[in-house]
Parts: structure tokens; sequence; C-alpha cells
């Protein structure tokens, strides 16, 4: 019997050091907390226990209700835990009651191995704002020694004392999320495309978020108006402590209702309809100082050529031609022979018309060409050098004209 029980622990240690799945024959109860801290187990959440004597700390726990649940959806997994670890087999038709029973008397032996402990709310009262206390505190605290034990009724909080070891599942999700982080460092180096479509998406969501929020608003409003209720649709949308599945469950609720189900903070009609007048004085005060619809259009155009800019988002470069006249006169220069370039230099000669031009000229086409040079900026002082002296439209296209000289 000795020999038995020290190849049985020698089984689950080899199990713990190697990470992998315990063996139900040689330990049960740590193969069930394997499983139940799996996909198949309770919804758990995270929370932080205020222990007096360990100090506090982060852990996960479940709802006892929940365990009943879970095992209940998988009666195989009592089918084949069960026995090994009460002692006693599983009823040929098993009823509810029996499954019950089971659920009990396993959730029992955890505990007594340390698998997990009992803890209760830190805070027993629902916070300022509230009707109801939220359905999984943040922070919690052990019960006392005595009331250290699973309820039948499966009430109360428990803490799980187990980690699942680590699997390949989680090993290449931390792998994924690693590399994520560093296409996200490498973004400034992505085209130009997928900026936009990573800011509209971003945008689109921003705007969904708003048109959903404003919807709630209004019909709180309304409801708030004609019947005094606090009435909410998708209640749960803000709310962080809840999972994502259900966000959107239940689709629409009062928030006026205590424990017992009588509505609290009634507002009497006049004071609603003088908070209502309220706020449309408001609403047609801004209104009326809005800017008209013309104006509204070319601020968002404005705006978002501003994000574009910002983020330098733009397609084309801000001087296309300006690169276009310069890759003109370069090649007019490279066909033509001297005189030709002298010809363009006199061209861009009467572009930059303006204070000290003659002398920009000069600088310019210093060693080749002088004589035809001052000529061409002679014209260019002159205004009558042909196309040049047409050739002056601001002082920005003289200054960018300088500077590709």
């Amino acid at each position: 019997m000795s020999s038995s029980k020290a190849s049985k622990k020698a089984a689950a240690a080899a199990a713990a050091k190697s990470g992998g799945e315990p063996s139900a024959a040689s330990d049960p109860i740590r193969a069930l907390a394997y499983v139940l801290r799996g996909n198949k187990g309770p919804e758990s959440r995270s929370a932080r226990l205020q222990d007096p004597r360990m100090g506090d700390s982060r852990v996960d726990y479940f709802r006892g209700k929940d365990l009943f649940r879970a095992l209940r959806a998988s009666p195989e997994i009592l089918d084949e835990y069960a026995p090994l670890i009460t002692g006693a087999p599983t009823p040929t038709v098993p009823t509810a009651k029996d499954r019950d029973a089971q659920v009990h008397a396993i959730a029992t032996q955890m505990m007594k191995s340390g698998y997990f402990v009992r803890a209760d709310r830190v805070y027993k009262t629902p916070r300022p704002g509230r009707t109801k206390r939220v359905k999984f505190p943040k922070f919690l605290e052990p019960v006392p020694s005595a009331s250290q034990a699973f309820a039948r009724d499966g009430e109360g909080f428990y803490a799980w004392k187990y980690d699942r070891p680590m699997s390949w599942t989680f090993v290449c999700v931390s792998f994924a999320a690693a590399v994520a982080v560093v296409l996200m460092c490498l973004f400034p180096l992505s085209p130009i495309w997928f900026k936009k479509t990573i800011l509209y998406a971003c945008i689109g969501i921003l705007s969904t978020f708003f048109v959903i929020f404003s919807a709630r608003a209004m019909v709180f409003a309304l409801v708030w108006i004609v019947a005094g209720r606090q009435f909410w649709v998708l209640p749960n949308i803000s709310s962080d402590e809840i999972p994502l599945d259900e966000i959107f469950s239940p689709l629409w609720a009062f928030d006026d209702v205590d424990a017992n189900g009588a509505v609290v903070g009634y507002v009497p009609l006049v004071n609603r309809l003088m908070g209502a007048g309220s706020v449309a004085a408001v609403l047609y005060a801004l209104y009326w100082v809005a800017p008209e619809n013309g104006s509204a259009i070319k601020s968002i155009s404005k705006a978002h050529g501003s994000i574009l800019d910002l983020f330098d988002l733009n397609d084309a470069p801000k001087s296309v031609a300006g690169a276009v006249f310069n890759a003109t006169g370069n090649e007019t220069a490279t066909a033509g022979g001297n005189d030709d370039v002298n010809a363009s230099f006199g061209v861009n000669a009467t572009v930059i018309v303006g204070e000290d031009a003659i002398e920009d000229v000069d600088a310019t086409v210093a060693g080749g060409g002088g004589g035809d040079a001052s000529a061409a900026a002679g014209e260019a002082e002159a205004g009558g050098g042909g196309a040049g002296g047409t050739a002056v439209p601001s002082d920005a296209s003289r200054a960018e004209s300088k500077a590709e000289l």
C-alpha cells in the first residue's frame, strides 16, 4: 500500500514538473483542478485578495453557482472524477440531486486539499450612485476558518490557489503578442494606404461609439422626462467588470430598482420639465451661434487636411509643380547646344524678376554664356522677354524658382 501511494505521488510530481496534464489515476484531484482551470471550468475573474495574514495578492476566483452550472453542463467530468475522488460510484441513472451531491463532494475535497479557499466581498454595500452590487467584485477577503466550507447552494466566492501549468497554446499566443508589438513599432515605415486605413478605421470606431452613446442619452432623456424612470439601452456597454460576450446582454434595463424591486430616485414631473427646458434652451443657444452649413463643411475639410498633414499622409509631394519645372529645364539644357542652354537660363532669369534679379542671374550663369545671360537679364528687367515677362504670378513663385536655380 505504501509503495502504491509513493508511486502515485511520484507520478503527480513528474506531471507537475513537466508542465503536462496530471493523470486522473495518479492524482484525480489535481487532474480535476487542471480541467476546471481550462475552458470547461467555471467562469473566473481576477481580484485582489486582502489577506491580513499572508498579505494582498492577485488571484483568480469563481462563484460557487458557476461551478455547479459548469459541471452540470459536463456530466462526463463528474462520471470520470467523482468516483475517484469520493469513492462512491455514480448511479446508473443519476438525477439532478445526485449530480449536485457529487459537485459538493468533490468541491469539498478540493478545498481540503488547498486548491481554492472561500472568500467574500470587501465592500458589502453598493458603490455610491448604484442600487446593486457588482456581479464580480474587484476586492475580496478570505472568510474565517470556521466558515471555510463549500456551500451546498453554491453561494459565495472561491479563490484559486492552483495555477494551471503553461501550455503550448499560451506560448504561441505570447509569441504572437510580441510579434504584434514589433509590427506596431514598425508602423511609421508602413505604406501610406495602410496608415490611412488604420486612421479611418479608428475614426469609424470612435464615430460608432459616439452615435451609440448619443442615442442612449436621447432615449434615457426621453423616458426620464415622460415616465421619470432611469432607462438605459445596452446598460453594460461601458462596464469594465463584465466580459466582452456579456456587453450586449441585456439589451435594455431600468437602473432605478433596488434589490426588493422598488423604484428609487423618482423625480417629480415639475422638476423634470424644468430640467428639460433648461437643456433645450442651452441647445437652442448653441444652434443659434453655430456656423452655417457651408462654413461647417469647410471647417471639416480643413480639419481633415490638417490631420493628414499632421501624420504625413499626403499621397503627392507638396512641390510637384517645382519638380516638373526643374525636369523641363534640365531636359532643354541637355538636348540643345550652348545657345539653348543660354536661352533656358534666360527663361529662368525672367521668372525671378524682382529685387536683385540681375545679380542672381550673374551669379547663376558665371563662367559660361555671360553675354547672352546679361542680355536675357536686361530683357527680364524690362519685362519684354517674351514668355519671360509674363511668368511672374506672385512673390511665392519668384521665391520657389529662385531656390530651384
